[in-house]
């Protein structure tokens, strides 16, 4: 084999490690964030909201809402 040769299997070789270490991260990133997801909806299924959390929330949604319909009215206007 030449130096090419040599060149090309080392830089295949490179490759098709780079692509093990991006598709193990992602596939680990994956799984870390389900695992996160169902370990929070356990935790909050567990402590349930106070009402005081609930109004707060509805009051926010609110508050949006009125922001939305002003930015709009503006924009068709």
């Amino acid at each position: 084999m030449n130096e090419r040769d040599i060149l090309m299997q080392e830089g295949m070789n490179l490759l098709y490690s780079g692509m093990i270490v991006v598709f193990s991260f992602l596939i680990l990133l994956i799984i870390s964030v389900n695992l996160l997801r169902i370990f929070f909806v356990l935790l909050i299924q567990s402590n349930p909201a106070e009402e005081s959390v609930d109004s707060l929330l509805e009051e926010q949604n609110s508050v949006h809402h009125k922001i939305i319909k002003e930015l709009l009215g503006g924009i068709r206007s």
